[in-house]
C-alpha cells in the first residue's frame, strides 16, 4: 500500500511539474478531453479483445503499465499477462463511476477515474470489483494512446 501511496505521489507531482512547465493555457483543451476520451472509451469498450485495448497503448520497453503492484517491463509482458487472465473469461464490462481529464499540454493529457469491473467466468459465475486508474496519454503521430497506466483494486477496508 506504502508503495503505491509513493507511486501515486510521484506520477501527481510529475504531472503538476509538466503542467506548471507548460503555459498553464491550451487553446483546444476541450478538443483533448473529447479526443482523450474517445480513446478511453474504445479501451473501456474492448472487453475481451486485448488486441483492441494494447492498441491504444504505446509500445514500451521501460515499464510503463503497473496493475496492483506489478511493474511490467515492456509492453509485451503487459499484454501477456492481460491475455492470460482473460483466460476462463467469457464477458468483462468496466462501468466508470468518475472520469476526470487534466490536459497538460497539447500533447499530454491525464486521465484518472474510478469504477467497477465485472467479469463472467466461462461457466455463468459473476464477480465485481471496485477500481482506480490513471494513465497519461501522450499524441503520437496524429493519434492520443497512453504512455502510462496505473490500475489498482482499493484494500479493503
Amino acid at each position: 500500500m506504502r508503495k503505491t501511496v509513493i507511486g501515486l505521489t510521484l506520477l501527481c507531482m510529475t504531472c503538476v511539474a509538466a503542467f506548471q512547465a507548460g503555459s498553464g493555457s491550451v487553446d483546444n483543451e476541450d478538443v483533448i478531453r473529447q479526443a482523450v476520451l474517445k480513446v478511453h472509451q474504445q479501451m473501456t469498450d474492448s472487453g475481451l479483445d486485448v488486441d483492441t485495448f494494447f492498441d491504444c497503448i504505446l509500445d514500451f520497453d521501460n515499464g510503463m503499465i503497473i496493475q496492483d503492484g506489478i511493474l511490467f517491463k515492456t509492453s509485451n509482458e503487459a499484454y501477456d499477462a492481460v491475455r492470460k487472465g482473460y483466460e476462463g473469461l467469457s464477458k468483462v464490462t468496466r462501468t466508470y463511476d468518475q472520469t476526470f481529464v487534466t490536459v497538460l499540454s497539447s500533447e499530454s493529457a491525464l486521465l484518472t477515474g474510478t469504477g467497477t469491473t465485472e467479469v463472467t467466468l466461462t461457466d455463468g459465475r459473476t464477480f465485481d470489483s471496485k477500481f482506480a486508474v490513471s494513465m497519461v496519454f501522450v499524441l503520437r503521430d496524429g493519434q492520443w494512446k497512453v504512455l502510462h497506466g496505473h490500475y489498482s483494486v482499493p484494500n479493503p477496508r
